[in-house]
This record gives structure tokens, C-alpha cells and sequence, in this order.
């Protein structure tokens, strides 16, 4: 009986360590697969971890560029702010300007009445060449300062014109057959003209050659000596023979009022 007991104490003993060994096993396994399962939980943090950086990072520079963009704008919208409030200064300005322009336009119809008026009055005064041409011009002025349909600056523009043919006459050359007036009397005659400085008439047959005298406003008879002289520079006037020289008598320059 008592080698029975051992045995059996000894089975159990057996079976015992084996149970203790099966159960380390089962330990270490559950171990070993906690730390796979920790490693791989780690691996899969660590690819979001790492998405998460790209993305921050992607972010980042796409933050850094719109702060790049914005100073652009800023300085852009700063530039055309300065832009603007020099276009409202020239927009102010020109309110002005064009509030003032009813009172240039009731300044500039006396102006425009003077100018024609002096103009007539320097005709009156001056050496009387070509008076019906002249004076059809002054008239024409004032036909188109009483036309409604003629602008302004239209009326401006042919004033001008007016003066400028004036002051033409005064740097050319010219003769012409025309009608004369004297006595009484109307004949046809050639005139001459060099500039306002020598108005001169000859009678076709030669017979008679006067000279304007500026200061007492008639013809004066010339001596038999010019005769041929200003018979030589009407057909030089009019181009009927080549240039050259002709010796003439003209107005002796008026001394100014002092």
C-alpha cells in the first residue's frame, strides 16, 4: 500500500509540473502576442503620425504662400488707393473747370465781337489794297457770329484765319488790274503792291503812275523816272517776267508815339 501512495504522490507530482509548464507557455505566447499586436498598433501610429506631418507640412507651405500672396495684394491695394485719390483730386478738379465753362462761354462771344471789330478797324487804317476782299471777309465773320449753327470754337477758328491772311499780306508781292475810284471817276488801272510798305497804281497807256502816301491817306503822282520802274515790277508782281531787282519809293517807317 505504501508503494502505491508514492506512486500515486508522484503522478500527481508529474502531473503537475506539466500543468505549470503548459501554463507558462500559454504566458509567454499571450506575451509574445500582446507585443506583436503593440508593434503593429506602433506601425500604424507611426503612418498616421507620418500622414499627419505631410500634411502639416503641405499645409505649412501652402500657408506660407498665401501670406505671400496677401502682402502682394496689400501692397497692390495700397498703390491703388494712392491711384484713386489722385484721380478724385483730377475728377475734382475737372467739376471745377467745368462749372467755370458757361462763364468763359459768356466772356469769349465779347472777346470774339472785339476781335472783329479791331480787325475792321485795322482794314479802315491801313493801305487800301483789295478792300472788296477784305472787307467781304470781316462781313463773313459777322454772319457767323450770328449763325446758330456755327460753334464757338468754329467762330474762334475762322477769326483767326482772318488775322492770319492779314499778316500774309504784309510779306508778299502782288498786282492785279482792279477798279479805281478818284475824282469822282472810276477807271481801270494795274495795281501793285509790296507788302504794307509800297501800294502803287499805273494807268494802262502808262500815263500816270501814283504811289499811296501812308501818312496823308492819298496818291501821290511819281516822276517820269518810275514810270518804267513800276511798269518792270507789276509784270514782276504778277509773274509775267523773271525776278530782279527795281528800285522803287516806299513809305518811310512812322516814328512811334512816345
Amino acid at each position: 500500500m505504501k508503494r502505491i501512495t508514492v506512486s500515486t504522490i508522484a503522478v500527481a507530482s508529474i502531473l503537475l509540473g506539466a500543468s505549470a509548464a503548459s501554463a507558462q507557455n500559454a504566458d509567454v505566447k499571450s506575451i509574445v502576442s500582446e507585443v506583436n499586436s503593440a508593434n503593429k498598433l506602433a506601425q500604424a501610429s507611426q503612418k498616421t503620425i507620418d500622414g499627419i506631418q505631410n500634411a502639416t507640412d503641405k499645409l505649412t507651405g501652402e500657408f506660407k504662400q498665401v501670406l505671400k500672396v496677401n502682402a502682394g495684394l496689400r501692397a497692390y491695394n495700397a498703390q491703388q488707393r494712392r491711384v484713386i485719390t489722385r484721380q478724385e483730386e483730377e475728377i475734382r478738379k475737372i467739376k471745377i473747370t467745368i462749372g467755370g465753362i458757361d462763364e468763359i462761354k459768356r466772356q469769349i462771344t465779347p472777346l470774339m465781337l472785339d476781335m472783329i471789330n479791331d480787325l475792321q478797324e485795322f482794314i479802315d487804317g491801313d493801305i487800301p489794297f483789295l478792300l472788296e476782299e477784305r472787307n467781304a471777309r470781316v462781313a463773313a465773320l459777322r454772319e457767323a457770329m450770328d449763325n446758330p449753327n456755327v460753334s464757338d470754337p468754329e467762330r474762334f477758328r475762322v477769326i483767326l484765319a482772318a488775322y492770319k491772311a492779314e499778316v500774309t499780306y504784309g510779306s508778299k508781292i502782288k498786282s492785279w488790274i482792279g477798279d479805281l475810284e478818284e475824282g469822282g471817276k472810276t477807271r481801270s488801272v494795274s495795281f501793285a503792291q509790296v507788302g504794307r510798305i509800297g501800294y502803287y497804281y499805273q494807268t494802262q497807256d502808262q500815263s500816270e503812275t501814283k504811289v499811296w502816301n501812308v501818312t496823308a491817306k492819298k496818291w501821290d503822282a511819281l516822276d517820269a523816272e518810275f514810270t518804267g520802274r513800276i511798269k518792270t515790277f507789276i509784270r514782276i508782281a504778277g509773274g509775267r517776267t523773271a525776278p530782279n531787282i527795281v528800285t522803287l519809293p516806299i513809305a518811310a517807317p512812322r516814328e512811334k508815339a512816345k
